[in-house]
């Protein structure tokens, strides 16, 4: 997977004035007006202006800087770990067949025996009987059904938990989707991003200063954060809603919840890139799940 900077055709390095120049040569190349009809360009416009988006914008630069350094080293981590495993196998395998050939000298046991060994196929339909490869499921109004084997992948397979003692909530998210940080944690929430950087997740928290009460606060961010955006998912309960739907070539998924006095609120947003949608609606449904809210439980407590 290429990064922005090879989008734009720039270095590491290059700075906001390269980053302007690349970016207008690029936008006028593949700009839809001067290529009617050209599905290809059309894209390759979209991806230019995704990168320009991110690189003109310091703050987001930084970010995406950060998630790809953390993505090298994850990868040459891996790249590590697979090396290791593969040299680990080998001698194992090796072995094996050594194994193999002198017991069929010394028992003369027929030559279809020497294929029954560990990590070999022993049948031509060997494939076959092990499944169908994975998958991703698609979201639909109704339930989501997704083989056991792609359950597990397609949500993450490693959950962490961001506490917030403050304002008494928890919120368990992959860390192994959203693996960096793109700040520093602290009570009013933290912001994560994906390996590649094209997702984010952002967690939060404020005191309602203003006083707001949850169908305003609701009002509001549909008139204003998502003016003109067609929702495609909008739920809701007595302390908590959700706002959901698709912009350009990204898709947010929003929940917020306020505290039972109505006091402070907190959630989270995560955006994610359209093409993504199937694996992402899936994380976002996982993580609006183990979404908890301590002070909604001593609420019910004090009434009950």
């Amino acid at each position: 997977m290429g990064t922005l900077y090879q989008v734009l055709g720039l270095p590491r390095d290059a700075n906001q004035e390269q980053v302007k120049a690349a970016f207008r040569a690029l936008a006028r190349r593949f700009h839809p007006d001067v290529n009617a009809g050209d599905e290809t360009a059309v894209q390759l416009f979209k991806e230019v202006n995704n990168a320009h988006e991110t690189l003109a914008n310091p703050e987001a630069r930084a970010a995406y800087d950060r998630a790809l350094v953390c993505r090298q080293k994850e990868s040459q981590r891996r790249l590590g770990s697979f090396a290791a495993t593969a040299t680990a196998t080998f001698a194992l395998t090796a072995g094996m067949i050594s194994l193999a050939m002198w017991w069929n000298r010394h028992s003369g046991a027929p030559p279809s025996v020497q294929s029954q060994m560990p990590g070999v196929e022993s049948t031509p339909n060997a494939r076959a009987q092990q499944g169908p490869p994975f998958t991703k499921g698609a979201k639909t109004q109704g339930a989501v059904t997704v083989g056991a084997s792609a359950q597990g992948r397609s949500r993450g397979s490693s959950w962490t938990t961001y506490q917030n003692a403050r304002f008494g909530f928890a919120l368990k998210y992959p860390a192994d989707v959203f693996a960096f940080d793109a700040g520093p944690a602290n009570d009013n929430g933290r912001t994560l991003v994906s390996h590649d950087g094209g997702a984010t997740l952002h967690i939060f928290a404020a005191v309602n200063i203003a006083g707001t009460t949850l169908a305003k606060y609701r009002r509001s961010l549909i008139e204003k954060r998502y003016a003109g955006v067609t929702l495609d998912h909008t739920p809701q309960g007595k302390f908590w809603f959700v706002l959901s739907g698709a912009r350009g070539d990204k898709v947010f998924y929003e929940l917020v919840t306020f505290s039972c006095d109505g006091k402070s609120l907190h959630g989270w947003q995560m955006i994610y890139p359209l093409s993504e949608r199937t694996f992402y609606d899936l994380v976002a449904d996982e993580v609006h799940r183990h979404h908890t809210h301590t002070s909604q439980s001593r609420c019910a407590l004090r009434r009950g």
